[in-house]
């Protein structure tokens, strides 16, 4: 069983029917089948269900336009063989058998695009097929959603450790035109077999315009940034093809060249001294507009002789590459769908600020914020056994960060950013808290519950642990940036106390550390079944001169915690002892203890001075490290 889409000019796709097997259309869907021309079309629009002789028609949650059935509009139908129905301006027809007799071009079976062009149909196992569209000595293939699932990726290892640098990578980039710099250079590591790589961004407006067009003689102009690097061998400058970059953009699925030197190469590529090329659009919302380009010369054996076997692995790198950017970025961009508020805040903060207009809301000002850094751990190791299963790692990925962001949105937190490998939240603006640090604490355990789960029930964030870092005190937040792009941040000296509370974490072998003004509101509005706080020791942050006081936030006894109360006074009386020049009580009451990480920080810190305060002692150590 088919159904086709026809659209107003005579635009066709067809796409098979497969018992109980669900299959998404929409105008630009991330899997399924894209019916591209038309605008009414939402991106994911509806989910098809062929089941005994039937086929439900259900409309997605964000489809745009309803589905026109028997003259009214519907939500979700169900309709047999030879009935149609009626998405903005294109007919859906059933058909009983055989492709539309209108139709001799189009490929029937899964072909989740488009194609205005003339195409030969390859068998890809069983799934979704690849169209080749073959001039004289040049070949092209494009590859929908998941066509590539079972290439194998031409070096695991290799590129696996290159991945493992991404999110940092992501998250340091100064701009845009900063990050395209940054990939540029990791696909010619990643891929030794390129010569020239680009990273192409193009306004949103120019996509829009592309996908509304008719013809593939689309008049692409200059692109917001491009970023070029070539090898060291390479002579000439490097331009991407205009006809790969258009199958991008357009159709939202890779697109490969191959061509022998010479023949040909004035249609797909601006240099005649190479003969393969592809081009992988990054599909996220976030990225409208991004593709990443990859051009080269010659096969795996070192010979001019290339076949599509020998790019499929460097490709499904690139298109996992691709998905890892769109994927972080969508989660910095917060929620891009939603209101501006709905992307920064809960919808409890979001229901206090009703009546307010948004700049308003938005409007930078000075308060009492509390900051939360949480940095997620182990990415190294997972890494490494997901090695050759890289789509599973990307969602452990996509579950870490969801536990994080989840605990800071569920205690009515605030999203600010993620730097480097942590997440920074903050509560006080716009709202500001009674209760000042209470719900960055609650936050905290409960991200630290998430991942200290018994190893059964852990799931896809096995192997990961998390640092997290709190501290409370004057900032300024807001919306901060230009008109054209602007996020909602916050900064001051407090968010650097914040990210070096979280990196102590590491130095004591805690879970969660704390300020001094966070731990005195924790002891005086929390009870002990709720939360518990053990002061660690009086430290000087490396880089700093004042020296601070640092506390860990502990859940109640018993909850997945062996920290007793005796061992916490216990614990304090020591630093005390240590603050003040005792340090033979200290060690005494140190022995007494059950050698954690806290109690070694104290031990090892006393023995670089022979267990002898110094004659300058000042009642705190001084860290040689963030």
């Amino acid at each position: 069983m088919q159904l086709t889409a026809r659209g107003p000019n005579d635009q066709q796709a067809m796409v098979d029917l497969v018992e109980e097997t669900v299959v998404r259309f929409g105008r630009a869907p991330k899997t399924g089948w894209a019916i591209s021309w038309d605008l009414q079309i939402s991106r994911e629009h509806a989910d098809l269900r062929w089941s005994d002789g039937r086929l439900k028609v259900s409309c997605t949650q964000g489809a745009t336009n309803p589905i026109i059935w028997g003259g009214q509009t519907h939500r979700e139908i169900t309709v047999g063989p030879g009935e149609t129905f009626r998405i903005g301006a294109t007919e859906f027809r059933l058909n009983q058998t055989g492709p539309d007799p209108v139709s001799s071009q189009t490929d029937a079976s899964e072909s989740v695009s488009s194609h205005h062009t003339n195409v030969a149909t390859v068998e890809l196992d069983d799934h979704p097929v690849i169209l080749a569209e073959t001039e004289g000595d040049a070949e092209e293939f494009s590859y929908a959603a998941d066509d590539l699932r079972h290439a194998e990726f031409a070096d695991p290892t290799r590129q696996m450790e290159l991945l493992a640098n991404l999110p940092k990578m992501i998250t340091s980039s100064e701009s845009d035109v900063d990050l395209a710099l940054k990939l540029v250079g990791l696909l010619l590591q990643a891929i030794p077999q390129a010569v020239a790589v680009a990273v192409v961004q193009y306004d949103e407006s120019v996509v829009t315009q592309l996908r509304q067009s008719e013809s593939d003689q689309f008049n692409l102009p200059k692109p917001a940034i491009m970023r070029v690097q070539t090898r060291d061998t390479y002579e000439g400058r490097f331009v991407p093809s205009r006809r790969l970059l258009i199958h991008a953009l357009k159709l939202a699925e890779s697109n490969m060249h191959i061509w022998a030197r010479g023949a040909g190469s004035a249609q797909f590529t601006m240099s005649d001294s190479l003969n393969w090329a592809f081009c992988t659009p990054i599909a996220a919302e976030s990225c409208t507009g991004w593709c990443l380009y990859v051009s080269g010369e010659g096969g795996k054996d070192g010979t001019q002789l290339v076949s599509e076997d020998d790019l499929k692995g460097d490709l499904r790198f690139t298109e996992l590459l691709a998905q890892f950017i769109g994927s972080i970025r969508q989660v910095r961009l917060l929620q891009e769908h939603k209101t501006q508020l709905s992307s920064f805040f809960s919808p409890k903060v979001i229901e206090s600020l009703t009546g307010r207009s948004a700049a308003d809301v938005l409007k930078p000002s000075e308060r009492d914020i509390t900051v939360m850094f949480c940095d997620v751990r182990g990415f190294s190791k997972k890494a490494e056994k997901y090695r050759d299963n890289l789509q599973e790692l990307l969602m452990c990925v996509r579950a870490a960060l969801s536990a994080m962001t989840g605990g800071i949105m569920e205690n009515d937190g605030t999203i600010a950013d993620f730097q480097g490998d942590a997440a920074l939240g903050f509560w006080g603006w716009p709202v500001a808290l009674d209760e000042g640090p209470i719900p960055a604490c609650l936050a905290a355990l409960a991200v630290q519950s998430e991942f200290n789960r018994l190893p059964e029930e852990q799931g896809l964030l096995e192997g990961f642990s998390v640092g997290v870092g709190i501290a409370h005190g004057r900032a300024i937040a807001g919306q901060i940036g230009t008109s054209q792009q602007a996020k909602v941040g916050v900064f001051g000296p407090v968010v650097n106390q914040g990210s070096r509370l979280e990196g102590m974490t590491k130095q004591f072998g805690v879970g969660v550390c704390i300020d001094e003004s966070t731990s005195d509101f924790v002891r005086r509005m929390l009870p002990r079944d709720k939360a518990r706080v053990r002061k660690l020791a009086r430290v000087r942050p490396k880089g700093m001169d004042t020296a601070v006081t640092v506390s860990e936030l502990l859940p109640p006894f018993g909850q997945k915690c062996e920290i007793t109360d005796a061992m916490i006074e216990r614990h304090e009386a020591a630093v005390e002892a240590i603050v003040t020049g005792d340090w033979d009580l200290a060690q005494e009451i140190l022995k007494k203890q059950p050698g954690d990480g806290p109690t070694r920080f104290l031990l090892d810190h006393m023995a670089e001075f022979d267990n002898r305060p110094p004659t300058d002692w000042a009642g705190s150590f001084s860290l040689v490290q963030k």
